[in-house]
């Protein structure tokens, strides 16, 4: 019952519903039509059996009809239920009604996968990934997912022969949510194509004018229509790459200010609350960029201190008074252009003269972050212009809408699959582009400023080790025992190592 009601409350049982209700409609159809040209019947008339000039199988108006001497005209009952039933069920059990039902079967199938029920079923016997192990996009219910940061073994995984192919076709039915974000519009498009298909099979033989358009305009549009989709998904990828290289010039330009920090300036503690604020622009930067309800900005600020566990002493990151300065800055002010300001704050308490060669170095890595900062913000307020992308929408879908009309006559029952296979195709190569138009949704954000934020952590825990300004001229400690049992540098650099893997908290810009 449990699982009944979740395929009720579900859209796409009630979308599978109402396709087997216009296939119910048209075998009905079929059926009346079937009996109307069964001999000697009618449906609320008379037929005169043995007529010669009545043809074999015409059904004739009531009226009595001039015979012999002495004859009598011979009433046929009108067709009652049974009749219209038996009429039907012969019908839907002919070969035409079996093929009919074969032709919408791919169509069927992927209304009955995408249902809630049947994926839960996928997720238990292990074809469909727990959704809980992947990040998704906020507002898209678990339909586009962000991607992953890849490590070495992802990367053996991607470029395996033959394996690949397999795996990604069997994906196509479990783990892909592409298929979930087009079922709709591939719902209707095969519906069209049933239609098309049951018009030119039942209702050309009766008289009426066939579907059928030439396949030559599809044939010369074809090559617009490829390079009106691949431009526009070229476009949105150029922005997923320029979106990437800011990010990665973000990690960089972070690890710099750092470093320079605690070599160049002579006080140690000004070094390490100036590293303490460098990993929270990221975090700041991200909740900026993404929908709200992705992130709380409270608390991915209390994350820029690092692991949890090792966020304490000299790991420690901003103070609570410091991160509600950050959320109840001025009003007109973004979080990462206050954290900005406040880095460049921190940098006059460094000492540093005007003329100063570090602080000239220091300086422009914070306005590289700022340009940073205005490119990101550039490519989400501004999309592809937006005739482009609704005039290619309108010229795909109406390409696929009137495509069953060219290919039904070489195609036959046929035309419904390839439908659907063309549509998947092409739909899923514009689907694509829009998904990536808006490149910081779907970029593994979070795993780079876990990364920044995890590094910084290390260098505020081991200035000693590493070394500092202060230090310079001196002998460095010896590095403390990597064994477990003496935590410490052990535990970071467990984590440093982990932060590189795709499955903890690691990117790497390319």
């Amino acid at each position: 019952r449990r699982v009944a009601r979740c395929a009720l409350r579900s859209g796409s049982l009630r979308r599978l519903l109402v396709t087997a209700l216009a296939l119910l409609v048209l075998r009905t159809g079929i059926g009346f039509l079937n009996l109307a040209r069964t001999p000697g019947t009618g449906c609320g008339g008379l037929a005169l059996g043995g007529s010669e000039s009545a043809g074999a199988g015409s059904a004739l108006p009531l009226r009595p009809q001039a015979g012999g001497a002495g004859s009598r005209p011979r009433v046929q009952a009108s067709a009652g239920p049974a009749d219209v039933f038996d009429g039907w069920s012969a019908a839907f059990t002919s070969w035409s009604g079996v093929q009919f039902l074969l032709a919408m079967a791919p169509a069927i199938i992927v209304e009955i996968i995408v249902l809630e029920p049947v994926q839960q079923l996928l997720t238990d016997v292990g074809i469909r990934a727990p959704p809980a192990s992947r990040d998704y996009v906020a507002g898209s219910d678990n339909s586009i997912k962000v991607q992953r940061a890849f490590d070495f073994a992802a990367w053996e995984k991607q470029r395996k022969n033959p394996d690949r192919y397999w795996e990604t076709l069997g994906n196509t039915l479990g783990n892909s949510t592409m298929l979930n974000r087009l079922q709709g519009p591939l719902l209707v498009l095969n519906l069209v194509a049933a239609a098309v298909l049951f018009y030119n099979m039942n209702l050309v033989p009766q008289g009426l004018p066939a579907l059928a358009l030439p396949a030559l305009p599809f044939t010369l549009s074809s090559f617009v229509l490829g390079l009106l989709v691949t431009f526009r998904t070229n476009t949105s990828n150029n922005r997923y790459v320029l979106a990437r290289n800011n990010w990665g010039d973000i990690l960089n330009v972070s690890r710099d200010l750092i470093q320079t920090a605690f070599l160049w300036v002579k006080d140690e503690e000004v070094a390490r609350d100036f590293a303490r604020w460098v990993p929270a622009f990221s975090l700041a930067l991200m909740c900026h960029l993404r929908d709200p309800r992705s992130h709380d900005l409270r608390e991915e600020l209390r994350a820029a201190a690092g692991p949890a566990d090792t966020a304490t002493g000299l790991g420690s990151g901003l103070t609570e008074q410091e991160i509600t300065e950050i959320v109840e800055r001025p009003v007109g002010m973004n979080a990462p252009h206050f954290v900005l300001h406040r880095l460049r704050l921190k940098l006059e308490a460094m000492g540093f003269g005007v003329n100063d060669q570090r602080r000239v170095l220091m300086e422009y890595n914070i306005t590289r972050l700022i340009n940073d900062m205005g490119s990101c913000e550039n490519i989400f307020a501004t999309p592809i212009p937006l005739g482009y992308t609704k005039h290619t929408a309108r010229f795909l879908y109406v390409w696929l809408l009137l495509l069953p009309a060219a290919l039904e006559g070489s195609l036959g029952f046929g035309v419904v699959f390839a439908q659907q296979l063309l549509a998947f195709g092409l739909l899923g190569v514009e689907d694509i582009g829009i998904q990536i138009e808006e490149p910081f949704a779907v970029l593994p954000l979070k795993k780079i400023c876990t990364k920044i934020s995890l590094e910084a952590q290390v260098v505020r825990a081991n200035a000693a080790l590493l070394g500092t300004a202060a230090s310079v001229g001196k002998a460095l400690p010896a590095p403390r025992d990597e064994t477990p049992a003496s935590g410490g540098n052990s535990e970071m650099a467990k984590r440093l190592a982990a932060s590189i893997s795709a499955d903890s908290s690691g990117w790497i810009p390319h």
